[in-house]
């Protein structure tokens, strides 16, 4: 019997999930050049304030 998830059951769940942010300094994007170092800090500040309010437990 396989126990393979497809679709919406392949998505983790938030008690399955967990978000790790690293120390983001704005001296590790001085040299980015794929993204504006503003917008990668804007979109982790994002991310955080989003996970902050979310559902998912926390430690």
């Amino acid at each position: 019997m396989s126990t393979t998830k497809t679709g919406l059951d392949a998505l983790p769940t938030p008690q399955e999930s967990v978000l790790l942010l690293v120390d983001h300094q704005p001296f590790q994007f001085a040299n980015l050049n794929s993204h504006e170092p503003t917008l990668v800090v804007n979109n982790v500040a994002g991310l955080a304030k989003t996970a902050k309010r979310s559902t998912s437990p926390r430690s």
